[in-house]
């Protein structure tokens, strides 16, 4: 064997194991908002942070002084009582004065939630105490209809920018289009549930959202139109594009559990993870 024979055998059998590996939700691999942008300090009020022993996990928004959306599949083997939601955060490795940190006092999963097809991959936080709003804090509203195709939205989020689980100096956002489901599902082998949502960069450019970012917003003209649900392997894929839990087919149960507060159902055991993709960051 030549000099360096074997460091380039090494490298081909690497990359030939990881084009084999299967696609997984964002929760699985290490990500990034794609070629995304730094927002305005504290121009996405709505956002929040999802953490597990300090390190950032998952995304959310607040709903409500107390409730956060997020996705289900952030929670998938995770104890709540050891997470933390922050709010009014731009930079996550500073303790900004606008950061308010809670603790989660209950996870409530959509009932309907699976593990292995992400159906009703969608989840409510309630927050130890209520949040105070002002111009670092703010809530976003639901819609009550599905985004055309085309409709130009925002995605944002603090996973990492690149594969090797670099952090981003801040919250990142990147510009998408709404994507046809039915266009969508053919790229995902018919694998799409109608309470979905697709979205892609809309020209050449690698665009969206992966890891990290999970549980995010999709933001359509100031309303939450998608939960980040999952994507290929590879972030920003027009091959497959990035998937996203479909806000409108969620409304009623999300205000059911709203309104009936502490006395509602009772949260959420974290589902285990068989037979597919796992869904955790």
């Amino acid at each position: 064997m030549r000099p360096g024979e074997g460091s380039w055998a090494c490298l081909l059998l690497t990359l030939t194991a990881f084009q084999m590996l299967p696609m997984r939700p964002p929760g699985s691999w290490a990500s990034r908002i794609i070629g995304g942008h730094k927002v305005t300090p504290h121009s996405r009020p709505y956002m929040a942070s999802v953490s597990f022993q300090g390190q950032h996990h998952c995304g959310g928004f607040l709903l409500q002084t107390r409730w956060v959306v997020s996705a289900a599949h952030c929670f998938t083997d995770r104890d709540p009582q050891t997470g933390l939601v922050v709010l009014g955060a731009h930079d996550l490795r500073t303790a900004e004065a606008t950061q308010q940190v809670f603790s989660i006092s209950a996870v409530f999963m959509h009932p309907d939630y699976h593990p292995a097809t992400h159906t009703s991959d969608i989840c409510l936080l309630r927050l130890n105490s209520s949040a105070i709003l002002g111009p670092a804090v703010g809530l976003l509203g639901l819609p009550q209809r599905p985004p055309k195709a085309g409709a130009r939205c925002k995605v944002a989020g603090w996973g990492s920018v690149s594969n090797f689980e670099e952090p981003p100096p801040v919250l990142m956002e990147a510009e998408v289009r709404v994507l046809d489901l039915d266009i969508c599902n053919s790229s995902w082998n018919g694998q799409l549930s109608p309470a979905m949502l697709c979205t892609r960069s809309g020209d050449r450019q690698r665009r969206g959202f992966c890891s990290a970012d999970s549980g995010g917003p999709l933001v359509c003209r100031n309303q939450a139109h998608g939960v980040i649900s999952f994507s290929g392997l590879w972030c920003g894929n027009p091959k497959t594009p990035d998937v996203y839990t479909l806000v409108s087919a969620f409304v009623t149960w999300i205000w059911d559990v709203v309104r009936r507060g502490p006395h509602g159902p009772q949260p959420s055991p974290p589902p285990r993870t068989t037979g597919g993709p796992a869904g955790v960051a």
